[in-house]
């Protein structure tokens, strides 16, 4: 996919339409989608973008670090010069949003569900056929951590219960999930 010329399709139809469209508010509502677009081009997150537009309905709901503590986690946004607001942090592989006001200098991290609802899409779609199984969750995450090209997605089991092992690409993290029972085969055991 050519970004670039992408970029430019979107922002001539973007043009296209704000001069076509006679209400002041929703030309303003074009403007900002044409600055977003300029935004993640001039921040350097094109390629994040292209990925995002590849597969993004297939992977997790992004993150922008990890950490193996809340206190490290919580450390990271004290110390942050400008907290990503809105974005997700993983704190022991459990998503937290990041909460940042500006002006007054509030920072928090609110714990949130958000692996849940792509966990129950997996397991309403079904799982494959595992491509490994363990009888702990240390075996299985010490060969999680030691493929040299971790998978984006992929099932697993554990001592008969289904898993995930999922890659998340932009912080080179690898996480274990287990997958809600609906995911579960009958016969599993």
């Amino acid at each position: 996919m050519d970004m670039d010329k992408l970029f430019l399709d979107v922002q001539s139809l973007l043009g296209q339409t704000i001069n076509n469209t006679p209400s002041p508010e929703e030309k303003e509502l074009f403007r900002i989608a044409a600055a977003a677009l300029m935004f993640i081009s001039e921040t350097g997150r094109t390629h994040s973008f292209e990925d995002y537009l590849q597969h993004g309905k297939e992977d997790p709901p992004y993150a922008v670090a990890s950490f193996k503590t809340r206190e490290e986690a919580d450390t990271w946004l004290k110390n942050h010069p400008e907290p990503p607001h809105g974005t997700h942090v993983l704190v022991s592989d459990d998503y937290h949003l990041v909460a940042y006001h500006r002006e007054r200098d509030i920072r928090s991290l609110i714990k949130l569900p958000a692996i849940e609802s792509y966990l129950e899409d997996l397991a309403r779609r079904g799982p494959v056929v595992p491509v490994a199984s363990f009888s702990t969750r240390e075996e299985a995450d010490a060969w999680l951590q030691s493929q040299p090209k971790p998978p984006r997605n992929a099932f697993i089991s554990i001592a008969g219960k289904y898993h995930v092992a999922i890659y998340h690409r932009l912080i080179n993290h690898r996480a274990l999930y287990p997958l809600p029972p609906a995911g579960e085969p009958e016969d599993a055991s």
